[in-house]
């Protein structure tokens, strides 16, 4: 029997308060509590739409059902990357270029996805860029497994996606190294990327790294920003595309995935 949990945290600590077994199965959205009694399941809210909540399912039956497979080294493969420059608010010729779809596009290009599934998941009305990366990062989800005995928990094991891993991996090093280019390109102009977005400092940091994905045509759309804010843990970022601020967060997080970094750069609290 499967049972629905709509606070996992409070369930667990009834658990161990009342000193009842259990084995906790986590990703980093999901949470299966398994007692002698029943399962128990909890599914983070992601916001996500029918439409593409089966395009994520569809990645991953596709590469399932046609044994598609690749070869990776992910040791150095970055998702986010800060510049070296002071703490404080800059406001002068301030720009993101921002990829789009690189990861979609490099998976697609090595013929990890098909033609179908890529054409679906640019459809702009039905598919957002979260999904399409989440899509991916799924391919590489990585379970947490703890048993606690009725007084102490074991030490966690962890499962990796074997299967398919490195298809997610090798989109993550081909975009990784588009951006370490770029972040030369933009020379002392560089702020930082995140994923598939790099910010820069000067026109002409930005009007190079235009010119460079021209060359390798590569789809990109360009942000003028009016403001960000540098501190030591995080970045804020102003413009006039988004009603509030946006969040990047560097020193509190420690990447596991693609979906972290995607979930922190969206809903992380501040304070």
């Amino acid at each position: 029997m499967k049972i629905l949990l709509s606070n996992p945290v409070d369930f667990i600590t009834q658990l161990k308060f009342n000193q009842r077994p259990f084995k906790l199965i986590s990703t980093a959205l999901t949470k299966t509590i398994i007692t002698d009694a029943a399962e128990y399941y909890y599914s983070a809210k992601t916001g996500l739409k029918n439409s593409e909540l089966n395009l994520i399912k569809s990645v991953k039956d596709h590469i399932v059902k046609n044994n598609i497979s690749t070869r990776c080294n992910r040791k150095n493969i970055q998702y986010i990357n800060r510049g070296v420059f002071k703490n404080g608010i800059y406001k002068r010729n301030l720009y993101e270029i921002d990829l789009k779809s690189a990861y979609w596009y490099f998976a697609f290009r090595d013929n990890h996805i098909s033609k179908e599934i890529y054409d679906r998941g640019n459809n702009l009305e039905k598919v957002s860029k979260k999904a399409r990366l989440i899509a991916l990062g799924n391919l590489a989800k990585r379970k947490t497994v703890i048993e606690f005995d009725g007084n102490n928990f074991g030490k966690a094991e962890f499962e990796s996606s074997e299967g398919t891993e490195n298809i997610f991996f090798s989109a993550s090093a081909k975009t990784d190294a588009v951006m370490n280019r770029l972040k030369l390109i933009a020379g002392d102009d560089y702020l930082f990327y995140w994923c598939d977005a790099i910010f820069v400092s000067s026109e002409m940091a930005k009007d190079n790294i235009e010119s460079y994905l021209n060359s390798i045509r590569l789809s990109y759309k360009t942000i003028p920003l009016f403001k960000v804010l540098k501190t030591k843990s995080y970045m804020k970022v102003w413009d006039d595309q988004h009603e509030a601020p946006r969040p990047f967060v560097f020193e509190s997080i420690k990447i596991k995935d693609l979906s972290t970094v995607i979930f922190n750069k969206d809903q992380l609290n501040l304070k």
